[in-house]
């Protein structure tokens, strides 16, 4: 196994403006959570946060209309008047609630190149301050520097520094709750 790497992420890239775009709005979610459910007259507690593409769990529906309306998998079909109404309404709450932009942070980090391949290790934690920090066995700076043009994303920090801002978060939490 590979010495373990430390880094943050760098303020006020493309990616942090990313990152922090993504937490903000993340919360957004529970709004669309209960219009969707009073839209559908269903109690609606699983879906994949997607703002252009509808999928729930399907055993979580009673009503016989809103069934067959979607597929096994959880998604709309594509055949029903039902399905189509509900995808309408689903386009309008994503965009009452601001969510039309919204990007997953597992897309964010393919995009900007900050991932771990098969057999490598990368741990991240969030801080408050919606800042990202990463525990890696490999040089992650230098993997998302190729996917944009040589621009550095991460800031390498000592493993010190790592764990003196991870305890700083856990007290943080433990004083709000």
């Amino acid at each position: 196994m590979s010495e373990m790497r430390y880094y943050k992420i760098k303020r006020d890239t493309k990616y942090d403006q990313a990152v922090k775009k993504h937490f903000e709005l993340n919360s957004q979610w529970k709004q669309v959570y209960g219009k969707l459910s009073e839209a559908m007259g269903e109690t609606i507690t699983k879906m994949v946060q997607h703002p252009k593409f509808l999928t729930i769990d399907p055993t979580e529906l009673t009503k016989d209309e809103n069934k067959k309306a979607f597929k096994k998998d959880g998604t709309l079909k594509s055949n029903s008047k039902k399905a189509k109404e509900i995808e309408e309404q689903y386009k309008q709450i994503i965009e009452e609630c601001g969510l039309a932009e919204y990007e997953n942070l597992g897309t964010i980090n393919f995009i900007y190149g900050v991932m771990r391949y098969s057999g490598e290790s990368l741990k991240t934690f969030r801080t408050s301050e919606f800042d990202l920090y990463y525990k890696a066995d490999f040089d992650i700076d230098e993997r998302s520097k190729r996917t944009n043009r040589g621009e550095s994303l991460l800031e390498e920090i000592t493993e010190i520094e790592y764990t003196e801002k991870y305890l700083e978060e856990i007290k943080k939490k433990e004083q709000a709750a």
